[in-house]
């Protein structure tokens, strides 16, 4: 009987480190698999945050090239402005299908390639604008057609290489990418403007050229063979209206929801740097003012890295895309309604600019990943139509928001902003039905994570911001 005992003893602890090393071995096997998941996906967050290094090198310079080559105060300036980041926006919004639908033929890596070369060139004429104002529009227009290539080309390749339930997460950790680049960027660019105001142009065109180089070695393709033959079948047709035919499209309200969204930040994006300088209270001069956008921006960029590196995974993991994105449009909304309310730059940064760095890193990767998931066309076009109504309202509001800063006031342009955002944050209850992600097959073989659209507005904001 002992020795029966025994043996069953025996039996059983046999058994469990069966089980152990059974769970051992199944857990290094997700490990690997996540890893080769996500490895491409780290190889073109490097490149994305070389390529926004770059960009926020020049972003808080803008300002004083305009005043240098337009010889204009700051108020006329801010509308000039407009108008520049206008043009660079028009031309995105023109071409942007185009080298999506491009990108589905041809694959994704030669277009993001022709985007960094764009880029260098533009920075070029950036830096040697100096006195000549048509420079720096041939500058911005040769970027917008060329740059329309890169972001929404790198959305489409994350959806090449995620299954639809880690799409947030493939999307977030580019999304985190961005942020690096627009934290040290603007800081770094700040500093350079500071020394000389040529320099951070020149800077960014090399760092632009040299992502080109090493994206050329180190990126590999996405899109299999397979799905470019396929896309080949059908011709490409240049027609800068084919945009507008997500008018039937199923994600239809989905881009007017981005739309919505980017024309009321585009105030923030566009008007930011020139308020610095009109609110004195601020102590801001022209001469200091790209170290001080430079800084602010850094600052507001932690938040985004914090939130889309890997808190935005576990939200909608929790609660979906659409409640997500809706809770970063009422943060949003909120940051707007009280923008001019502070007096000194501390409370500018840990009042409205945190809770706008907050909610758009919370509502641009739920958004997008919400319009890969319903899409029903090829991910190239799909994304890249996404970022071409994306720019159409930063075509819109940047010259919305310059007019109001120049013929109202420095603050116009942030009240107005916060009625788009309220509206936004209304359409998208009003469209909660269809903000909601297809399931995916569970473990099991039924449907993934419960919806949570049966949940109320309320709890929807409250739950997710309480997280």
């Amino acid at each position: 009987m002992r020795r029966q005992r025994g043996g069953e003893r025996n039996g059983d602890e046999t058994g469990t480190a069966d089980a152990a090393d059974a769970a051992g071995g199944r857990r290094k096997r997700d490990r690997s698999a996540s890893l080769a998941l996500f490895k491409p996906i780290l190889l073109l967050a490097v490149t994305v945050f070389v390529d926004l290094l770059g960009f926020g090198i020049v972003i808080p310079n803008l300002p004083r090239y305009i005043e240098v080559a337009s010889g204009t105060d700051a108020r006329y300036a801010a509308l000039l402005g407009g108008v520049l980041a206008a043009s660079y926006s028009f031309t995105q919004f023109l071409f942007a299908p185009l080298w999506g639908a491009y990108s589905d033929r041809v694959g994704r890596r030669p277009i993001i390639l022709l985007s960094q070369l764009g880029l260098g060139a533009s920075y070029i004429l950036f830096g040697f604008a100096g006195h000549n104002l048509w420079m720096l529009f041939a500058g911005r227009l040769l970027a917008g057609i060329l740059s329309s290539a890169s972001l929404g080309v790198a959305f489409a390749y994350v959806a090449d290489v995620t299954p639809p339930e880690k799409r947030a997460a493939g999307i977030g950790i580019l999304g985190a990418a961005l942020g690096l680049g627009f934290t040290f960027g603007p800081a770094f660019g700040g500093f350079l403007g500071y020394v000389d105001l040529a320099l951070p142009a020149f800077v960014a065109a090399g760092i632009a050229l040299l992502n080109f180089a090493s994206t050329l070695f180190r990126l590999p393709e996405s899109l299999p063979i397979e799905a470019r033959r396929e896309a080949q079948k059908n011709p490409i047709r240049f027609r800068p209206a084919a945009a507008f035919w997500v008018l039937r499209s199923p994600v239809r309200h989905l881009y007017l929801l981005t739309f919505l969204v980017t024309f009321g930040f585009s105030a923030l994006e566009q008007s930011f740097s020139f308020y610095l300088v009109a609110v004195k209270s601020f102590g801001v001069s022209q001469e200091s003012q790209p170290l001080a956008t430079g800084t602010i921006l850094g600052i507001a960029g932690l938040v985004g890295i914090f939130i889309q590196g890997g808190l935005i995974e576990r939200l909608v993991a929790r609660f979906g895309e659409g409640p997500v994105a809706r809770a970063g449009i009422a943060l949003m909304a909120l940051g707007f309604a009280i923008f001019a309310l502070p007096t000194t730059l501390f409370w500018l940064v840990i009042g409205p600019m945190l809770l706008l760095s907050a909610g758009r890193s919370l509502t641009a990767p739920a958004l997008s990943s919400l319009i890969s998931r319903r899409a029903t066309t090829g991910q190239g076009l799909t994304l890249s139509t996404s970022q071409s109504f994306d720019s159409l309202a930063r075509t819109v509001g940047p010259v919305v928001a310059g007019s109001l800063f120049n013929y109202i006031g420095p603050t116009a342009p942030y009240a107005v902003s916060a009625v788009v955002m309220a509206g936004a944050l209304l359409w998208g209850f009003v469209v909660r039905g269809e903000m909601v992600a297809p399931p995916t097959a569970g473990p099991d073989g039924g449907s993934g994570a419960e919806s949570p659209a049966s949940r109320s507005p309320a709890e929807e904001l409250s739950a997710v911001t309480a997280a």
